[in-house]
Order: C-alpha cells, then sequence, then structure tokens
C-alpha cells in the first residue's frame, strides 16, 4: 500500500494491482500457529509463547507485484515509502541468478524513488544469513528507517560485525542490552557506503517501545508520540480490542532502567504519571514507553506491522 500523510482517513491508502481470486489455486495461504506458555499439544508442553508459520506463496516471493507499486508511487508521490515482507524472498527454490534478478528490482526501485522520499525497511525472521547479507546490501544504503522486534536486533547487528546471524537469543532482554546493540547498529550501518544516512531506528519489544531519531534531521519529529501511540496499539493489536482493560493487562518492565550497560550509566525512572521517557544520547533523541501487555492473548501475528505502521505515521513531519 502507499499512504499520504495529508489525513488518516481510509480514503488516504491505496492499494495498487490486482486482487487475487480466492478461488483460484495460485490464491496464497499463510497460515499462524500460535500458542501461549504451559500449552500442550499431545505429550509436548510449551515452555514459552511462541508462534509457527508455514506458506503457500507464488507470488511474494517472486515480487510480482513491484510493477504496479512502481506505477503507482510515480502517480502517489508518497512521504514514505515501507519495505516489509522480504522474508519471503528467504529460502525460496531461486536459482542463483533469479535471486540476483530479484534483488536487483529492489534496487531499481529504491534506486528510483526521489532523494527526498523517506524509506522504511521493516526487518523479520530470517534464516539464510547469505541471502540476508544479499537482502541488507542492496536495502540498507536506501533506509532513512529501520524497525525490528527483539530478536531481530541481534540478528542484524551480528550480521553486519561478523557475517553470521544469531540463532538464539534471550526473550528476556535488558534495556540496557537493547540501547548498546541499537547504538552499535547505528555506529556500524552509517559507517558503510550509503545514498542517505540512517536516521531513525524503532526497537519494539514485548516490554516496551523505544525510538532511535537523529535530531538533525528532515524527516522526522521527536519520537515521543511514535512510541505512546506504538505501545497502545500493541495492547490493542494482541489482545484484539480498541479498548484497554486494566484486568487483561500488566507491565513487566521494571520501574527503571539504565540507559546503558556501561557501570555509572544514567539510569532512568518509570514514572506514573509520566511513564514515557525521552533523553539525548548523543546525536540521537531516545524515547521509550513501556507496553502494558496483554494477558489474554488473542493474536501476536501481524502486531509488529500494525504497531510499525502507526508509529512511523506519528514520527512524520
Amino acid at each position: 500500500a502507499v499512504v499520504s500523510t495529508q489525513s488518516t482517513g481510509i480514503d488516504e491508502i491505496k492499494l495498487p494491482g490486482e486482487t487475487v481470486d480466492t478461488e483460484s489455486e495460485d490464491y496464497d495461504l499463510h497460515i499462524i500457529l500460535e500458542f501461549d506458555k504451559g500449552e500442550q499439544w499431545g505429550q509436548y508442553t510449551a515452555t514459552r509463547g511462541n508462534r509457527y508459520i508455514v506458506h503457500r506463496d507464488k507470488h511474494n516471493p517472486l515480487l510480482k507485484g513491484l510493477a504496479a507499486v512502481k506505477t503507482a508511487v510515480k502517480d502517489f508521490n508518497p512521504h514514505l515509502v515501507v519495505l516489509g515482507g522480504l522474508q519471503m524472498l528467504d529460502t525460496y527454490p531461486f536459482t542463483e541468478q533469479e535471486l540476483i534478478d530479484r534483488l536487483q528490482e529492489i534496487d531499481e526501485f529504491l534506486a528510483d524513488l526521489p532523494k527526498e522520499t523517506l524509506v522504511h525497511f521493516e526487518m523479520a525472521s530470517f534464516v539464510n544469513p547469505v541471502f540476508l547479507k544479499k537482502l541488507t546490501d542492496v536495502i540498507l544504503p536506501y533506509s532513512d528507517s529501520i524497525g525490528m522486534n527483539e530478536q531481530e536486533l541481534p540478528n542484524l547487528s551480528s550480521l553486519l560485525r561478523t557475517g553470521n546471524t544469531v540463532y538464539i537469543s534471550d526473550s528476556k532482554i535488558k534495556v540496557s542490552k537493547t540501547m548498546d546493540e541499537t547504538r552499535e547498529l547505528l555506529a556500524v550501518v552509517n559507517t558503510l557506503p550509503r545514498h542517505k544516512p540512517l536516521t531513525r531506528v524503532h526497537i519494539h519489544t514485548l516490554a516496551y517501545q523505544a525510538v532511535f531519531t537523529l535530531r538533525d534531521n528532515n524527516g522526522w519529529m521527536s519520537g515521543i508520540t511514535t512510541a505512546v501511540k506504538s505501545s497502545l496499539t500493541a495492547t490493542r493489536y494482541v489482545c484484539g480490542d480498541e479498548s484497554i482493560d486494566s484486568s487483561k493487562i500488566k507491565m513487566i518492565l521494571d520501574d527503571s532502567f539504565s540507559s546503558s550497560a556501561i557501570p555509572g550509566s544514567q539510569r532512568i525512572p518509570i514514572i506514573d504519571s509520566t511513564p514515557v521517557s525521552c533523553w539525548p544520547d548523543g546525536p540521537y533523541e531516545i524515547c521509550l514507553a513501556p507496553v502494558l501487555v496483554c494477558t489474554q492473548i488473542k493474536q501476536t501475528g501481524g502486531g509488529g506491522d500494525n504497531l510499525t505502521g502507526v508509529g512511523l505515521l506519528y514520527h512524520l513531519k
């Protein structure tokens, strides 16, 4: 979809391309199996909440909708282009040349965008580090913004620093560690050959939303509203309810956190009356909002995409 920021009305969302017939054999199927900690499947008991995704998708890995998006972008002249769902290319049985051709299509699309058009890349779970390296080599030089969760952050950071991804990550990462990893990521990305600087990173975790914004930039406002709106969207989406019921939520973030794991770093309290914290950090502003974690889960698949989209909408100048 391509979206205008002139209003938040549904009329401003354009869906380019043709609709696929749901009765067709080519119709894409995505099945998400979600389970909570303690749930049982036969003789097995889940030790943590998670989800398992299987799909039969013949369109997205081949970028069949990209031509229609290119045409729409030229006519629509959007403020922002969001790249997501590219994990669908990962592990797809391409020949080497077919994969090169798909990546070239993405590169040409990004190169043709006006320089003032902002580009956001939403990370996902990738399996093949060789593919992820090729993909990020194409996308990151054009990206003004990146979004990812607490598992995807160490994955991307490790890939850029060592060439390898992380196969196991902590599900409850301390705020200080996340802050340090994001600083390392920004430092590495901005030393690579780039068409434009990386000016924004949004880390969305189970416990909190953290937004890094380069203070001297032309595209983004302060991240405080983004952090708040993303946090509320996470709660509402996972609970499947626009209202927030205090009996169905809990806060798992501590009542204070360190801004870095370096000894002597600033410790920031979570104050009930003003729970969102923003502070300067070198050339960046960091804003962090705790998440009211839903305890009666209706859905998690697609949650990151929803809160990312809302966060972007309220971050644009």
